[in-house]
């Protein structure tokens, strides 16, 4: 039996990963049963590599680091929260600075890289953290894409979201004859490219910020000094090891 302490809160972030898997699945399903010709398997696969992720991230993750796990989770739902304003808003006939927000969304995914490359001294950790929080932030968006159309379906508010989006005039240039398949077909593929690039962009704002921080880190770094080690003692306790 293994005595290695298990880091509580990267089991609980692999949760809230896990759950967001699921819900978007299910949403997913509810598309594909009104509109059986409409695949959704390309964005399933998607969310099978998310839970895959999140599952390693907790095998992988250092006892006694669970502050790295709380950074991760604070970026993602913040990013989540940017993510659906831009699509509310719409609703009302607005539309968000897209500019602005892929900013302000990267900005987050990178910012969880960071900081935990300046806990840890790893590149590897950076890039977990940068690739959850994507997931989360990706996941909400999808969701409430999905979840917005099936409550708001038929209604004056998911209307003025067609016509801000411009919905109607993609499926009049499309040639199509059914309206209502088109918008499904159309948010599976939405739901596709936006986790998909998601979960891409994570890995490579993780990686970059991981490998610039460690590296200004060692350039920095006093004679005899040491990057980070987040190893645990035997007793669970995080040790440091630096300049005594």
């Amino acid at each position: 039996m293994s005595t290695v302490p298990i880091n509580r809160a990267a089991r609980r972030l692999a949760v809230v990963v896990h759950a967001g898997v699921v819900l978007v699945l299910v949403l997913l399903a509810v598309g594909w049963s009104l509109v059986p010709a409409a695949s959704p398997i390309a964005a399933a696969s998607v969310l099978i590599a998310y839970a895959m992720l999140a599952h390693v991230s907790v095998m992988m993750a250092r006892p006694g680091a669970s502050r790295i796990q709380w950074v991760t989770l604070a970026c993602g739902s913040v990013s989540a929260a940017v993510l659906i304003r831009s699509l509310a808003v719409q609703y009302f006939g607005r539309t968000a600075n897209n500019a602005v927000m892929i900013a302000v969304v990267f900005g987050l995914w990178l910012v969880a890289g960071i900081v935990t490359a300046a806990w840890t001294g790893r590149v590897r950790d950076a890039v977990f953290s940068s690739t959850l929080s994507a997931e989360i932030g990706s996941l909400a968006n999808v969701g409430f894409i999905l979840a917005s159309y099936y409550v708001l379906r038929g209604s004056a508010l998911q209307e003025q979201f067609f016509r801000t989006e411009g919905t109607y005039d993609d499926f009049a240039r499309s040639g199509g004859v059914d309206f209502g398949a088109f918008v499904i077909g159309d948010l599976f593929g939405g739901a596709f490219f936006h986790l998909l690039l998601g979960g891409l962009f994570g890995v490579l704002l993780g990686a970059i910020g991981g490998a610039l921080t460690v590296g200004v880190t060692r350039v920095f770094k006093r004679p005899g000094d040491r990057l980070p080690n987040t190893a645990a003692a035997p007793d669970g306790r995080r040790e440091v090891s630096g300049r005594g």
